[in-house]
């Protein structure tokens, strides 16, 4: 049937396919866990703002992560990071609200997006 809203759910707004790596099939998308935490926090980021925030990258394979550009040992690799972003707000807005909830940030301010980490 492929509703939408097919499970596993990550979170009461998430869906775990939303954090899974989006490589051409080199990996099974599930290269490693995503972190509890992670997922949590950014749930209490979704409700913060009361609008949906858009996943654009969760967990990422070693040859994904290189594609993208991202660093050797990127927090993606493990399943502790995420990129996102809430449309119809600024992304400083959103990284603001991010480290109060005690998420590291790194702002992408040209792109429009913030990468949000639970540091391990």
């Amino acid at each position: 049937d492929g509703d939408v809203t097919d499970g596993p759910w990550a979170s009461a707004h998430f869906l775990m396919d939303e954090y899974a790596c989006d490589c051409a099939g080199d990996c099974d998308g599930w290269p490693a866990q995503m972190d509890p935490e992670l997922l949590e926090k950014i749930e209490a980021l979704r409700c913060a703002f009361d609008r949906p925030i858009i996943i654009t990258s969760g967990v990422r394979c070693e040859r994904r992560n290189a594609e993208v550009g991202g660093i050797e040992n990127s927090w993606h690799l493990s399943g502790h990071a995420a990129d996102l972003y809430c449309p119809g707000v600024p992304c400083d807005e959103v990284a603001a609200v991010a480290r109060t909830l005690g998420l590291g940030v790194i702002e992408y301010p040209y792109q429009q997006f913030d990468h949000v980490e639970i540091w391990r």
